[in-house]
């Protein structure tokens, strides 16, 4: 049995934030990889990609490298970095991209509009490497990884994945506002702390992870100020952690206006919530070069 591990190249939202407050967690935008066996899967190509595509010139050092790229969705801080992914310009590599397709556009149009005219001087087709685009329309195998998409709430629309091999389970859920789907969204608007009830598909869905890593933008006290943008607050995500039970829980799309400190202090509230429900979950706050196996962790060992 082979481990299935999970590394975050990027986990800032919306635009990247460089500088001395957001070093610990990181300034780069979405872009996660996900390994099983031989298979490589990475999760969007937000300004992360390009220090995984550096990575990889070293690892591979010349070798051919056979990658699948999934897209939960084409906004400009998930597919940024493309450009910038070295490992596309070389002719012996292979990359299948997988997308969903947009108003009749595809993946391919999509991503080649930012390489293109006035936004950048180099066009997608000066990507030497084979690219092979294929849309998400249902569950697909990425060697010994079977990949289930499933729509999440924000703007424009997301895409969640859920990776499966042998027994474990990681669940990307980024860019959702789940309060928007719940059965009780009238009821949250007054009362954000109450118990959100969904559809029993999102719970299925969610259920059963080793690992998920589920977009955690705001505090409690900035979501009100932030409805329909397309985000999550903390009283929402430990609600969903209650009900799925998750092994971990790796709270990513950094807000950009937060800072290391204050995804610190989030990541504390979020973990003190869940141990006053009872729940065993263990929380983090994802960071850029974290990897983590998704299997159940270990408890620490006892102190006599």
């Amino acid at each position: 049995m082979s481990d299935l591990t999970v590394r975050f190249w990027g986990t800032r939202g919306s635009i990247p934030t460089p500088g001395r407050k957001t070093k610990k967690y990181g300034g780069n935008t979405t872009c996660v990889e996900v390994r099983h066996e031989d298979s490589l899967l990475v999760f969007d190509a937000g300004s992360g990609i390009r220090e995984l595509g550096m990575s990889w010139l070293n690892e591979f050092a010349g070798k051919p490298v056979n990658a699948a790229n999934a897209f939960t969705h084409l906004h400009w801080d998930h597919i940024q970095g493309f450009p910038f992914f070295s490992c596309g310009y070389m002719p012996q590599n292979s990359f299948t991209i997988w997308g969903e397709e947009r108003h009749s556009t595809g993946v391919e149009q999509l991503l080649s509009g930012q390489m293109t005219g006035d936004y950048f001087p180099i066009e997608l087709s000066s990507m030497q490497a084979k690219l092979n685009f294929k849309t998400v329309d249902g569950p697909f195998e990425v060697g010994g990884m079977t990949i289930r998409p499933f729509r999440l709430p924000h703007p424009g629309g997301s895409l969640g994945y859920r990776v499966e091999a042998d027994d474990a389970v990681f669940i990307l859920a980024t860019d959702s506002e789940l309060d928007q789907i719940a059965l009780n969204k009238d009821e949250l608007k007054h009362n954000h702390q109450a118990e959100r009830k969904y559809e029993a598909d999102l719970i299925e869905f969610m259920s059963g992870a080793n690992l998920i890593a589920i977009d955690t933008q705001y505090t409690d006290s900035v979501y009100p100020q932030r409805v329909g943008w397309g985000h999550n607050s903390i009283a929402t995500v430990v609600d969903l952690c209650i009900q799925t039970k998750p092994d971990m829980m790796a709270m990513c799309h950094h807000d950009p206006q937060s800072t290391d400190q204050m995804v610190s202090n989030m990541s504390d509230d979020a973990a003190r919530r869940l141990k006053r429900a009872g729940s065993d979950t263990l929380v983090f706050a994802a960071r850029e070069g974290l990897t983590v196996k998704a299997h159940r962790p270990k408890p620490p060992p006892a102190i006599n």
